[in-house]
């Protein structure tokens, strides 16, 4: 777990950092599943919270009760990367009242203070994540998908 050490532009960067890592598990998981449905160049551009909905959808396809909760761990991602994408696409500034500010690119959305302890509880919580995509890779989801392929044929 990650420390505190008040720097923003660091929390802000483990955020990225570890929000890119749990993409690429993403994408790995997809790959995996590739036998049910190509991970084609163009799903490959999809945004993160499309293809973590395609992942969960595949998931549920294959009825496997080694994958029970994936699905559901998968759609949570998405809050995840909502809350990244607010930050990273965001304007942090440096108030004149000592205060750091997050400004949205979005319209209709007032600037609010951001702390380097939020950046460093979401760099946390997506450090945390990844248990939740790594553990199935190894064995469970290529498993269940030979069962399903087997068993389609």
């Amino acid at each position: 777990m990650l420390a505190d050490d008040g720097d923003i532009a660091r929390g802000l960067g483990f955020v990225s950092m570890y929000s890119a890592w749990v993409e690429e598990d993403v994408d790995d998981l997809l790959r995996a599943m590739a036998p049910l449905e190509p991970f084609h160049e163009r799903k490959q551009r999809w945004p993160i919270s499309r293809k973590l909905n395609n992942a969960a959808a595949l998931v549920r396809t294959l009825n496997s009760s080694e994958l029970a909760g994936l699905p559901e761990a998968l759609e949570d991602a998405i809050s995840l990367f909502e809350r990244r994408n607010e930050l990273l696409h965001g304007r942090i500034y440096a108030g004149h009242d000592n205060i750091d500010y997050v400004q949205s690119g979005r319209p209709n959305i007032p600037t609010r203070p951001i702390t380097s302890a939020e950046l460093y509880e979401l760099a946390n919580e997506f450090w945390e994540y990844r248990g939740n995509l790594i553990g199935p890779q190894l064995f469970r989801l290529p498993r269940a998908v030979r069962t399903f392929l087997n068993n389609a044929s």
